[in-house]
């Protein structure tokens, strides 16, 4: 059985995977099982990796597999399709457009999380915007209040996970928004034990044409589509086995960030009216929530009284003088 297994998703990310592949086979962790699926991917990406393997890391090869989706299937069903395919003690995700800062990355997660006895590791990661400016994300998870809370983003990417939290009778991600958090959540309801190494040993590049960001009114409705049908699958998950009760505030609060995907175009009618309508049995208490940030609350009263458009551009502009001062 491999220490570790890396599952790595595959379409069209030509131009960047050759720099993730060598983060990854440069790995000092010796012990390793590397599973790359491709989904079908128009471009060379599968080729790349291949040309990468063979002439820079030869001894890897032994510890590579490689898995084609049937058809074009989306983020989701190619991470359960990996977790099906992983052999390893521990897995970890890696998106094939991102990159490692580390070579021991790997070695001091499945360290600490083999000499502590943890179920999972967390580690911080770096976030690079297009000008190349980059921002420190912390992803230190106390537990499930934290996830429900949104103060860490659930990433599978900066989470080593044993592998036996993700085997029987778990629920698969509903589409391609909040996939990760589904997975994360019930890992972490599952371990009986977490760590965290408080270093940012992933890097990950932002891409507004990714699938997770394309712009545009139709693209943040699929996406909040595919975000409702995972918190509600959790939420069933959490109040049917975990005890939670559907009017809890940290319930609430999970519910509300289902919204999120759709708040930047509520000034549009019918994006108004879906926002409105998803979970709408959170809005009689949500000023009262105490776990709900002020900022939050205030953008929820904006989008009330139809304000949001306003407040934000005037937010904008303020923020563009502030930097030219």
């Amino acid at each position: 059985m491999p220490a570790v297994s890396v599952i790595v998703p595959v379409y069209k990310v030509e131009p960047f995977v050759a720099r993730c592949v060598r983060s990854l086979f440069a790995q000092s962790l010796a012990d390793m099982e590397f599973i790359f699926i491709d989904d079908c991917t128009p471009d060379r990406s599968m080729e790349v990796i291949r040309e990468v393997l063979e002439r820079e890391f030869p001894a890897r090869e032994p510890q590579v597999r490689f898995f084609k989706m049937p058809e074009n299937s989306g983020q989701a069903k190619v991470r359960m399709q990996g977790l099906a395919l992983a052999t390893g003690e521990y897995v970890i995700h890696c998106d094939s457009d991102d990159e490692l800062t580390s070579p021991d990355a790997y070695r001091l997660l499945y360290e600490k999380a083999v000499s502590e006895r943890l179920d999972i590791v967390t580690c911080n990661y770096l976030k690079e915007e297009p000008s190349g400016h980059r921002v420190l994300v912390k992803e230190e998870c106390q537990g499930v209040s934290d996830l429900l809370l949104d103060k860490v983003q659930g990433s599978l990417v900066c989470r080593l996970i044993r592998r036996a939290l993700l085997q029987e009778g778990l629920l698969a991600p509903q589409g391609n928004m909040g996939e990760d958090l589904v997975l994360a959540l019930q890992a972490t309801l599952r371990a009986r034990s977490s760590g965290h190494i408080d270093e940012p040993f992933y890097l990950y590049k932002y891409r507004p044409a990714s699938i997770s960001k394309s712009q545009g009114r139709e693209s943040a409705i699929r996406r909040h589509q595919a975000l409702t049908a995972n918190v509600r699958m959790l939420v069933g998950l959490l109040t049917g086995s975990y005890g939670y009760k559907e009017n809890d505030p940290e319930i609430a609060c999970f519910k509300y960030y289902a919204r999120h995907c759709i708040e930047p175009y509520v000034g549009d009618k019918a994006c108004y009216q879906l926002w409105r309508e998803t979970f709408p049995e959170v809005d009689a208490k949500l000023l009262a929530n105490p776990y709900l940030s002020l900022e939050k609350k205030g953008w929820f009263v904006l989008i009330h009284i139809h304000l949001y458009d306003l407040v934000k551009r005037l937010t904008r502009r303020l923020g563009k003088r502030r930097e030219q001062a």
